[in-house]
């Protein structure tokens, strides 16, 4: 019997589903390609296949109902209509079945969440994965409740792909790139089993190398962060390639940080929190998750690259710009020791041209290989486009792949061979290359994105588990003026002001003091609404400001102008349901949308975490203290945001936006605020 399903964190117990002894099928033509996706993978258990009307599935005797089972079956693969789906899947639990796979659609996804509610009744305690679902491929177990072609064979070890999306999946299947994909499930709807359970009965199986998750949506934040968690206790690898992300903006709230960041800010930070790394594109997963199968995460980022070309070592260095990847200098000991395996000609540097004087020798090649794998790098890539005609002779791209990994194993580096375009390393070649160890990853730009997913992996917050955060039924907009007295009871520095209606406006700023700055309140964006004026230097001129204002019937607020500025900062705390509460920092002031430089957390944050967090953003010189200008107060910066978030987690606030936050030589203080809450 497998090892799935021994979790004892509440996960439901997948063992039986996952790695049956018996399965029922039930229905016609999908039904039918089950049992030949089981037969097909060598399944040696008990297939009882189910129809009312056939004498046989596949050649396997039908049975003409449920009822007529011969014994009680771990797995039930249901290939009926929604409704018969109902009623098999109440059968079957009322049996004590292990599971099952609802094949069928018209459920949720058709907005039919009644009867979507009805088939999780019926089912009860019994878990199962869908309904709209393409089920799973096992082939460890030799199991395929899998109604369709699929391109997974025979392993012992490897990893698995969770996927929200059933066909996504069956594309993965048939990847051509010498992944060990071992298991494939489809969760679909979600109704009882989601990607969160899938993925922790999969770490409960040693055979699991790494998992990759292709996700629509996090149905539980909280339970996919103990998931995550438990994956890096394991040292199992998790990679995430999230769509839908382009969904943003408008149905956030009425802040800039929304518009920009949408619902693929609170995942990313989500991912980043529990040591998730995230892929763009399928590829780039397939190609993390073989790095991840063979030799687990990277140790750190510094990567060296080798080629025979000067090209090649070009385009490494242009691709790598804007990664976290590190091609750093060879040290002086290092390089001279390289520098004496290769001929005056060849200049050495990283990415290092080794240039063809010693193509085709094996002895010289090794020499030179070994010299450079032995350093303090975590990666060593060799670039080899080899030829696969078959009237081509490959000899010497096998001889220069064997040389790296003799190489690999005198110094005990790690190292993979890197085709710049995916069809220049056949079959045969990374058949050769597995045998000796090493790893054939396809495409140079999903090489780059794999070594920095592959760096990423395992890597938890020291803030430890997230704030959940529920969804406000309604909301009502804070005026400024309110907004900023309930900072300033945070503890947020905020300017000297007061609401006043029009007539006092002028005794208000003669008691300030100028310069004033002046805003019409009951406006979210002040400067596109032309209420706002900044350094009002006199009586004149704030007159004419408030005569050129909209007019406002919740008056005017008046403000001493802060003059001790260094840099203007986003700063912003949401809920986003369902993942929890988004911490923003970016660039602030009137350009904020134009820069669009922003990073987010998750709360709770640490005040280490906080002071590193612009370090992200490419404004960041800017607090530093930009060509001579002094350097911001970023302690004050740190304080502030952790005063907001303190007293915004778990508060009736639903949004709450400075922009800007104005950081001085000493202290920050927020300048403006849009304050959203719950009514």
């Amino acid at each position: 019997m497998s090892e799935f399903g021994k979790s004892d964190c509440g996960v439901p117990k997948l063992g039986r589903l996952l790695a049956p002894r018996s399965i029922a099928v039930v229905g016609g033509g999908p039904a039918e390609r089950v049992v030949r996706q089981c037969l097909k993978l060598g399944f040696e258990g008990a297939i009882w296949p189910v129809h009312p009307k056939r004498d046989d599935i596949a050649g396997i005797a039908c049975l003409p109902s449920l009822d007529e089972l011969p014994g009680i079956p771990d797995a039930v693969f249901l290939g009926v209509n929604r409704h018969a789906t109902i009623e098999a899947i109440h059968t079957i639990s009322r049996m004590g079945a292990g599971g099952a796979v609802c094949y069928s659609s018209g459920f949720a996804e058709t907005d039919d969440d009644d009867l979507q509610a009805e088939l999780l009744q019926a089912a009860g305690a019994m878990p199962f994965f869908g309904p709209n679902c393409y089920g799973f491929v096992n082939t460890f177990d030799r199991v395929a409740l899998w109604p369709d072609e699929h391109g997974c064979g025979r392993h012992e070890r490897g990893v698995a792909i969770v996927s929200q999306s059933g066909n996504v999946a069956v594309n993965f299947t048939f990847q051509q790139r010498g992944l060990r994909l071992g298991t494939m499930i489809s969760v679909g709807n979600q109704a009882s089993l989601g990607s969160e359970d899938a993925v922790a009965a999969l770490l409960d199986d040693d055979r699991i190398t790494a998992i990759g998750l292709f996700l629509e949506a996090v149905r539980d934040a909280q339970r996919f962060a103990e998931v995550a968690e438990r994956a890096a206790e394991r040292e199992i690898g998790l990679v995430a390639l999230q769509t839908g992300r382009s969904a943003a903006g408008a149905q956030i709230a009425n802040s800039h940080t929304g518009s920009m960041a949408g619902r693929a800010a609170a995942y990313d930070a989500l991912f980043a929190r529990y040591g998730v790394a995230t892929v763009r594109t399928p590829a780039e997963m397939l190609e993390t998750l073989k790095l991840l199968d063979n030799g687990g995460r990277l140790s750190g980022r510094r990567i060296v690259s080798l080629s025979c070309s000067g090209g090649e070592a070009s385009l490494v260095a242009d691709r790598s710009e804007g990664t976290t990847l590190r091609f750093e200098p060879f040290g002086v000991e290092h390089q001279a020791r390289i520098a004496a395996t290769v001929t005056e000609l060849v200049t050495v540097g990283n990415p290092f041209d080794y240039q063809t004087f010693m193509w085709g020798d094996h002895a010289a090649m090794t020499r030179t290989f070994t010299a450079v794998m032995d350093g303090p790098q975590d990666m060593t890539m060799l670039l080899l486009d080899g030829p696969t005609a078959t009237d081509n002779d490959p000899a010497a791209w096998y001889l220069a792949a064997d040389a790296l990994a003799d190489a690999a194993a005198a110094t005990g580096g790690r190292a993979i061979v890197v085709a710049t375009l995916a069809e220049c390393i056949d079959k045969p070649f990374r058949d050769h290359l597995a045998q000796r160890g090493l790893t054939a990853l396809l495409g140079l730009s999903e090489t780059l994105a794999a070594l920095a997913a592959a760096a990423s992996v395992g890597q938890l917050a020291a803030s430890g588990r997230h704030a959940p955060a529920g969804a406000a039924a309604r909301t009502r907009l804070v005026d400024e003026a309110k907004a900023k007295e309930r900072l300033s009871a945070m503890g947020v520095a905020v300017p000297i002001g007061r609401a006043v209606s029009a007539q006092h406006v002028q005794a208000t700023a003669d008691d300030f003091g100028y310069p004033i700055t002046l805003k019409s309140l009951g406006h979210a964006h002040k400067s596109e609404a032309g209420a706002v004026r900044v350094g009002v230097p006199d009586a004149a001129a704030l007159s004419a400001a408030l005569g050129a204002m909209p007019n406002s019937s919740l008056g005017y607020l008046v403000e001493a102008t802060v003059t001790d500025v260094v840099a203007e900062v986003l700063v912003g705390v949401r809920r986003d349901p369902p993942i929890g509460w988004l911490v923003s920092l970016g660039h602030g002031g009137v350009t904020t949308e134009l820069w669009n430089d922003v990073t987010h957390l998750l709360a709770p944050v640490t005040a280490d975490e906080l002071r590193h967090a612009p370090d992200r953003l490419r404004s960041a010189a800017l607090l530093r203290g930009f060509r001579g200008r002094p350097p911001a107060d970023v302690d004050a910066l740190v304080d502030l945001i952790a005063r907001l978030c303190d007293a915004v987690v778990g508060s009736d606030i639903v949004e709450i936006e400075l922009n800007p936050v104005l950081v001085g030589r000493r202290g920050a203080t927020a300048v403006d605020a849009l304050l959203v809450v719950e009514d």
